[in-house]
């Protein structure tokens, strides 16, 4: 009889523990199911990982590149990329018309046609790879009849898409400070050496200057910002330096008597970015990037 007794506790102990853990499964998997609809969303997607924080936009930060981030009054489309407090585009300006509709003519090819006063732009060297390199543009298509700025931002809307403007020397430096802030986008221990993260991965071609920390050197190891800097060359009655270098245009005059303007340019075999203090010459046409206002 005692044994009996013994026997039914122990299968009551047994029911018991079995009991309690099946109710404490169960908590655990409705506290998880709980979690979960906080954290998951239909299809996998998380609209946190989209560019402003998903569909009804929000603040862009952060560093990342936006696809078809503006579109220009001839409906192209252009990724744009965030770095610190700017939104830059990514690629190249490829319009021929003001965001008033007002066209930009078509500049006259060959040596005696270019102009410091009158607005043109031109095909790029490969005039077939208007995606990559946009187009050529002097000084007085960019600023379309503004002054010249050292403000920052600089005010001038000029040739790009309503809502951006054209970056003054000061937004570029801006622009070069914070890049050369994070090591991430530094090759080496110099600050100063960015040009690297800021260009295409391709179509640098100056092999016979492979210095490391330029773009030219393991190109495939270029464009950690996003920037996507091409080597479009420039165009002064001539196509010059496609494949070794680009300048991009800024609102700042820097030489009156020599009509230069800041122009940062990036080359194949240098590690920093030169331009803002030597300047481009206001006839020659060369690419554009617009910065969001």
């Amino acid at each position: 009889m005692k044994r009996l007794k013994l026997l039914s506790l122990f299968l009551f102990s047994i029911l018991l523990c079995l009991s309690l853990a099946i109710v404490s499964c169960h908590k655990d998997k409705v506290t998880n199911n709980q979690n979960n609809t906080n954290t998951e969303v239909p299809g996998g997607e998380d609209p946190g990982d989209e560019p402003g924080g998903g569909e009804g936009g929000g603040e862009v930060t952060g560093d990342h590149v936006i696809s078809n981030g503006v579109t220009d009054i001839d409906g192209n489309q252009y990724a744009t990329v965030v770095l610190g407090n700017q939104e830059w585009m990514a690629e190249n300006l490829r319009t021929t018309h003001y965001a008033d509709g007002t066209a930009v003519p078509e500049g006259e090819y060959g040596y005696g046609h270019t102009s410091d006063t009158d607005p043109y732009w031109y095909a790029p060297a490969d005039g077939n790879n208007v995606s990559q390199h946009g187009y050529l543009y002097n000084w007085p298509a960019v600023m379309h009849g503004a002054e010249s700025s050292t403000a920052n931002p600089s005010g001038v809307q000029g040739l790009c898409p309503t809502g951006w403007h054209v970056p003054s020397k000061a937004e570029w430096e801006q622009l070069f400070n914070y890049v050369g802030s994070q090591s991430e986008y530094v090759c080496g221990d110099n600050p100063a050496n960015i040009a690297k993260s800021m260009c295409v991965t391709k179509d640098w071609a100056c092999d016979e200057y492979e210095f490391d920390c330029t773009p030219g050197y393991e190109s495939w190891s270029n464009n950690a910002t996003g920037f996507s800097v091409y080597p479009s060359g420039w165009y002064g009655g001539a196509y010059m330096d496609q494949g070794m270098s680009t300048a991009y245009w800024s609102t700042t005059v820097i030489d009156v008597t020599h009509l230069l303007i800041a122009a940062p340019r990036f080359v194949c075999f240098s590690r920093t970015v030169a331009g803002l203090t030597s300047g481009s010459q206001m006839a020659v046409a060369q690419p554009l990037r617009c910065v969001k206002d």
